[in-house]
């Protein structure tokens, strides 16, 4: 197992942290005036008039451009893309705070991920086991069918977190980060669907789902290979979720498996 100096260890337990539990502002005067900043910054580092910066603006978004060096934002600007919910988000992305970065979702029926009820089996909601063996994105499908049976809404966790986040993962963070990465995204994916749909029984009320699916997460991404993968891509796939968005105890149970496993 690779060896780390504890400098980093703790550089990325506190990192983790901190993303994990920082929110976004509240709102109000101090947005408006963080939005502002971040446009005459654009401005003065790209070179373009501050009018070129319209679009939406996110005030965690906005904090993050302020942070970002001229040069970062000059390479990042050079080749503008449509890749993000307005130019400061696009701008951002470009940077590697990926969680900006726009969402291709995968396109699927109902009849794709509709729960298969074998024949003369007594449990009448089906299965989605004929789903684990998909690949790449396709298998956030999974997603989608346990949804379909629990219905548990658009802020519950199959929906809302971790159906989400595959999407992003797969269509956003992975084809950005190094191979290494990518394939770590990969063994998460699968990991996590596999937990689900083994550890996780279908008529399970969604608190329970929540529960015991959020509980999965520091464990797959540990064994997949977190702590082994490199800084940057430590960033990258932090800077993939929305601030706030990671629950402390996964937050801390990652933390520590990647401690235990470096002393």
């Amino acid at each position: 197992m690779m060896r780390l100096p504890r400098s980093m260890a703790v550089s990325l337990a506190s990192t983790m942290l901190f993303y994990g539990c920082a929110t976004p502002d509240a709102g109000g005067s101090d947005d408006a005036a963080i939005c502002e900043a971040a446009r005459a910054h654009l401005s003065a580092c790209s070179g373009q008039p501050e009018s070129a910066w319209p679009g939406r603006c996110d005030p965690t978004v906005a904090a993050r451009v302020l942070d970002a060096e001229c040069e970062a934002i000059s390479s990042a600007t050079a080749f503008p893309k449509a890749d993000g919910a307005g130019p400061l988000a696009a701008a951002v992305c470009a940077l590697g705070f990926f969680a900006a970065c726009e969402t291709l979702m995968c396109e699927t029926t109902p009849e794709d991920v509709a729960p298969v009820v074998n024949a003369g089996a007594s449990d009448a909601q089906g299965s989605c086991g004929h789903l684990v063996a998909a690949d790449d994105y396709a298998l956030c499908s999974y997603y989608d069918c346990r949804e379909s049976i629990s219905q548990c809404g658009d802020r519950g966790y199959l929906t809302g977190y971790v159906g989400k986040y595959c999407q992003r993962f797969a269509t956003v963070t992975e084809p950005r980060v190094s191979p290494a990465a990518a394939a770590w995204l990969g063994r998460v994916r699968h990991c996590l669907v596999d937990y689900l749909e083994t550890e996780v029984p279908y008529d399970a009320d969604c608190e329970t789902i929540d529960r015991l699916g959020t509980d999965s997460h520091a464990a797959c991404y540990v064994e997949s290979g977190f702590c082994d993968l490199s800084p940057l891509d430590w960033f990258h796939i932090v800077h993939s979720i929305d601030v706030g968005d990671v629950p402390l105890r996964v937050v801390l149970r990652t933390a520590h498996g990647c401690l235990q496993s470096w002393f």
